[in-house]
């Protein structure tokens, strides 16, 4: 018999531009290592994209397609009504969904063999739909587990009229695949499967988690250099080399917390003179209002910098350069957010201060002694936890950025993946 693991994902195998990306990328660089001591076929499915679109990643693409022709797997691009042009077009709404995963089920008919143990790895709520179309996979040994990384009751945002209909959807989805023996729902993080189960019903066992992390390999270029803040110049970043630079990263989304960060650096801007805030927040979420606010609020604040620009080597940059102070993960709906993850991991041998939202999900990566604690709702506490940070002496950072270090192996993405594919018998 053989083992023919099948992962879906609307970004990360042909495309880059969301944290579904990064897990994917990490993904395919955990299970490249994975399958030189493991005999294991792995197919990837996408949504099919324009190669001369705007988010066609050709980078991507072949390290997709390297791997499944390492292991004589399949790449699927699934057809979901769209031109597969724009990011948009890859995550759409109910009927693309349906589309995709009707597309998926006839393209598993054709590809799995009825002899081979086969897994499949669904990625976010668009593909919660697939469980409409499972039963049309006849005569093929087919394990399902779908990942969600948001829900219509967590994120409280954009029209509520669809926003409903999602709830809806997500409350049959999410019954009948719990009523299903050859399927599970996974948890990415604690504090979200707490929130599936109190609003969704769901419960959990130690195997049906999955946890967020980071594939370590893929930072080495930028965890072996420390950088002058004139290294910025080349991301147009210009201030003076004196300065010391408040960070935070994320699309631009209200899930992510970047006006409530804003608004509490507006208030203590004259108690920070020194300081320049810098947010990397790129406008890719299909809220054009919330980054236009951002925009707003960049002209509005003095030293305020706001870059609409997903490039990855911005952020990393910034997180290894020696001015930077103050980084902040104000997330307010992230199930467990990668920026999390980065920031501990990035921290080594650096002087910043981890501030963290005690909201959501960060709530999973960091401890009392590791970051500071702010509820980005609450303006003050916010403002007084970052004049808190600016004072923290030498000492008191170097002990939270080793505590940081000590407790990283548990974000080892390549080790999850493999841990849990043994915890359910496919290795």
């Amino acid at each position: 018999m053989g083992k023919h693991l099948i992962i879906a994902s609307y970004d990360g195998i042909s495309t880059y531009y969301c944290g579904i990306g990064t897990t994917m990328q990490d993904t395919i660089s955990s299970l490249n290592e994975l399958v030189n001591s493991e005999k294991i076929k792995i197919s990837l499915a996408y949504i099919s994209v324009d190669p001369d679109g705007e988010i066609f990643n050709q980078k991507r693409l072949q390290d997709s397609v390297k791997l499944v022709k390492k292991t004589g797997g399949h790449l699927i691009p699934l057809c979901n009504g769209t031109a597969g042009f724009n990011e948009f077009d890859m995550w759409q709404s109910f009927p693309q969904w349906e589309y995709a995963c009707a597309s998926l089920a006839t393209a598993l008919n054709v590809i799995l063999k009825d002899e081979d143990d086969n897994i499949l790895m669904l990625h976010d709520t668009p593909f919660l739909l697939f469980h409409k179309f499972k039963q049309q996979i006849f005569g093929k040994e087919l394990r399902c587990f779908y990942m969600p990384r948001s829900t219509g009751l967590n994120h409280k945002f954009g029209d509520e009229e669809w926003r409903q209909k999602r709830v809806g959807f997500e409350k049959k989805a999410f019954q009948a695949i719990q009523n299903n023996p050859t399927a599970s729902v996974l948890a990415i993080g604690r504090n979200f499967s707490q929130h599936l189960t109190n609003d969704y019903g769901l419960s959990f066992t130690e195997n049906d988690y999955l946890v967020n992390g980071l594939y370590f390999g893929r930072y080495k270029k930028f965890l072996n250099q420390k950088f002058d803040i004139s290294e910025l110049k080349k991301f147009s970043i210009n201030i003076d080399s004196k300065s010391k630079i408040i960070f935070s990263w994320g699309r631009a989304s209200i899930a992510k917390g970047l006006k409530e960060l804003l608004e509490a650096w507006q208030e203590i801007t004259e108690s920070l003179p020194d300081h320049y805030m810098i947010i990397q927040a790129p406008n890719n979420s299909g809220e054009d209002d919330y980054f236009q606010l951002l925009k707003k609020y960049e002209k509005e604040i003095p030293r305020t910098i706001v870059i609409d620009d997903f490039n990855p080597e911005i952020w990393q940059t910034i997180l290894r350069t020696q001015n930077t102070d103050i980084v902040c993960v104000p997330s307010t709906m992230d199930p467990i957010p990668h920026t999390a993850i980065e920031a501990k991991l990035f921290s080594a041998g650096m002087g910043y201060v981890i501030i963290g939202s005690n909201v959501d999900g960060v709530k999973d990566i960091y401890t009392d002694d590791e970051c500071i604690w702010v509820n980005p709702y609450d303006q003050n506490e916010f403002s007084n936890g970052i004049l808190k940070a600016a004072r923290l002496d030498e000492k008191e950072r170097n002990s939270m950025n080793e505590a940081n270090s000590r407790s990283l192996s548990a974000y080892d993405y390549a080790k999850t993946i493999r841990d849990f594919l043994k915890k359910i018998n496919f290795i």
